[in-house]
């Protein structure tokens, strides 16, 4: 919701000057009444249900609103209780309704999971895929009873994107793992999963688009949407090794595909925060969907510094400089956001132009941002001039 909405009037303190701070204290004070709410609960020691979903919602608010690796810790404990409740086999005596609610945990640990594997790759995650589950049916929360569950809908479900999200959790697990090991820089297995992401993309144009265009009836474009960053940022990671003129295994055709993924992740978020169609997911911008953009943000520089030959810079520039402006906007209200506003100003002097240095931080940043694998060292308190940002305006622009 936006400090502005009729609906919160009532919680703002009489004569406060800024909504937007209120909302930030105001969102950081509900997440450590849930936290405390789970330690009087003792949720570490008695397992209960309940408990454990309220957890996997504390973690996913973490990681859109704070910062992934903030829940990672959470994320393991999560991860063991769900063991200890038994949610990834089928017990006996339980209802159906008792059986989803446990499979559903389940796919929450996995999707959570998958935000670590591809901000964070050199986290192996293949463990997980040798813990054999059953899925949750794809059906609508109200095809659930006790007593059994509907048949499933031709229609997207309220469950769809969660089981196109578990396809992505196994896929990206198996791609992260890739580059991590000694054949990431063998052409073969990087069109196989090339190929792969492909497909689910095509997936998810039959699921949720209409003729190819944009569903406008319900949350369909918004959940199309939220998978393509997932696909382009796995783009970003498989071609890395590939996308630069002076690697021994450079292809021009993976430089074009790193310049394509970015273009659409900025575009993806550009979209998200204009459309008004999109405007309910305007907070999927202040966490995991803005790092995976700070990401293209850098793999579009480093492409461009590349080309050789002439071309026309206008676009990706006036992309990157909106990028910006909304990160600018989005950082009052995001700690993540702000740090990412700031890498970019660092980067917009040179942004595509060749052969230009960045200013003095007093760091490798340059040798630094090049390795797009790791987001954990770009918000390190060493790599950046943060003095020469402490003063800057970070207010919404007009």
């Amino acid at each position: 919701m936006e400090p502005s909405d009729p609906r919160l009037v009532d919680l703002w303190p009489k004569g406060s000057h800024s909504q937007e701070q209120e909302a930030v204290i105001l969102s950081r004070r509900l997440q450590q009444t849930a936290m405390v709410c789970l330690s009087q609960d003792q949720f570490f020691i008695r397992h209960k249900l309940s408990t454990f979903e309220a957890l996997l919602m504390v973690i996913y608010n973490l990681s859109h609103n704070e910062s992934v690796d903030q829940g990672w810790a959470l994320l393991g404990m999560a991860l063991n209780i769900g063991i200890a409740l038994r949610c990834n086999v089928d017990s006996q005596g339980l209802n159906h309704l008792e059986t989803e609610r446990r499979r559903r945990c389940w796919v929450g640990i996995l999707t959570l999971h998958t935000y670590q594997a591809i901000l964070f790759r050199d986290i192996d995650m293949s463990f997980l895929l040798d813990i054999k589950t059953t899925l949750p049916a794809d059906v609508n929360d109200n095809d659930i009873t006790p007593e059994g569950i509907s048949q499933p809908s031709s229609a997207p479900t309220q469950m769809s994107v969660m089981m196109f999200k578990v396809r992505l959790f196994r896929i990206s697990t198996q791609i992260c793992h890739h580059i991590s090991g000694p054949s990431r820089l063998e052409v073969e297995p990087l069109n196989k999963f090339d190929a792969i992401i492909a497909e689910e993309q095509r997936r998810w144009d039959s699921t949720y688009l209409v003729d190819g265009a944009p569903n406008i009836l319900d949350s369909s474009y918004a959940y199309w949407c939220i998978l393509q960053t997932y696909a382009h940022q796995l783009y970003l990671l498989l071609h890395r090794p590939f996308r630069h003129s002076r690697s021994s295994c450079f292809l021009e055709t993976s430089r074009e595909r790193c310049i394509a993924s970015s273009v659409a992740l900025m575009g993806i978020h550009r979209q998200i925060y204009e459309v008004p169609l999109l405007r309910p997911y305007l907070w999927l911008l202040r966490g995991v969907t803005s790092l995976k953009v700070l990401h293209a943000a850098v793999a579009l520089n480093s492409c461009l510094l590349d080309v050789r030959s002439p071309f026309e810079s206008g676009s990706y520039r006036e992309e990157f400089n909106k990028l910006v402006l909304r990160m600018k906007s989005l950082s009052r209200r995001s700690a993540i956001c702000l740090k990412a506003y700031r890498i970019l100003l660092q980067l917009q002097p040179q942004f595509g132009a060749e052969n230009q240095q960045l200013p003095n931080s007093g760091t490798p940043f340059e040798s630094t941002i090049e390795d797009w694998t790791d987001m954990r060292e770009w918000f390190g308190a060493d790599l950046f001039n943060w003095v020469r940002y402490e003063n800057c305006d970070c207010s919404t622009p007009d």
